[in-house]
């Protein structure tokens, strides 16, 4: 087999990105492909160790089209499970880290200030109203 198809896609959903923080990656794989053959592909690939492959054969299913009375075969397919050496991380594929995130709200907080906030009350039409009210009376 050629080991540059042996690898389809990765699994991109919430469990994948709660394991990918602690280097456990998903991917689709080829239904003939052995675990040896993936563990070369993504080392060749990614430039990782690989340590483990662990493989999850998914059977096909018959789902019903609504409004017919047609039944579709959603084809199985093969995932593999590959955990990397401590340490190493697939770039492409690592969650982004946690400071960012932090790192925004705190400048979104810098740029609510309180004096901004008083200033922005007195620029109503009523603020100027008020205003003109009681710059006659110290006038008078």
């Amino acid at each position: 087999m050629i080991r540059t198809f042996v690898i389809k896609e990765a699994v991109l959903s919430e469990k994948a990105h709660q394991q990918m923080a602690r280097g456990i990656y998903t991917f689709r794989v080829d239904n003939r492909s052995t675990k040896k053959e993936i563990a070369s592909a993504i080392k060749k690939q990614f430039a990782v160790d690989v340590v483990s492959v662990n493989i999850i054969a998914q059977s096909p299913k018959k789902r019903r089209i609504t409004g017919t009375r047609r039944e579709v075969e959603i084809t199985g397919a093969k995932k593999a499970i590959i955990k990397v050496k401590p340490g190493q991380t697939i770039a492409m594929l690592s969650p982004k880290a946690e400071g960012k995130k932090e790192s925004k709200r705190q400048k979104a907080k810098e740029i609510k200030k309180p004096e901004e906030k008083s200033a922005a009350i007195n620029k109503g039409l009523l603020s100027k109203i008020r205003g003109n009210k009681s710059t006659k009376e110290k006038g008078n």
